[in-house]
């Protein structure tokens, strides 16, 4: 299993490699899709694509510096899907609770307004 490092190193690397077999990219490149930029340095970066590598999600056909040819193995694209299906249900999960939380708290103000009323009524 990845952690979210790696899912999202791997994320911005498919989202690169889109539409064809082998692409070539920079460093700056990856990091430059990356939304948590301060957390990712070229050396964290580089153990990253070599764990995608070893664990078979990337295939890379050569690296220079800063530099890799790489290409995203179905095994890859299987977990950037999943990744992308569970931030989904996740956001679907909150909007589901909101009804319910609107419910509450009219009733709460309603009861509220009730008893003000009430109490200002009798006496």
């Amino acid at each position: 299993m990845l952690d979210k490092k790696s899912i999202s190193v791997l994320k911005a690397m498919h989202k690169l490699a889109l539409g064809s077999a082998y692409k070539v990219v920079t460093t700056d490149e990856i990091m430059a899709i990356l939304s948590q930029k301060s957390q990712y340095d070229n050396d964290s970066l580089k153990e990253i694509i070599s764990f995608l590598e070893k664990q078979e999600y990337i295939n890379i056909k050569f690296s220079e510096d800063n530099t890799y040819c790489y290409s995203i193995l179905p095994k890859g694209s299987i977990c950037v899907e999943q990744a992308d299906t569970n931030s989904k249900s996740n956001k679907s999960k909150n909007i589901k609770i909101l009804p319910y939380l609107y419910v509450a708290i009219s009733s709460f103000i309603g009861t509220i307004l009730a008893l003000v009323l009430f109490f200002l009524l009798i006496p």
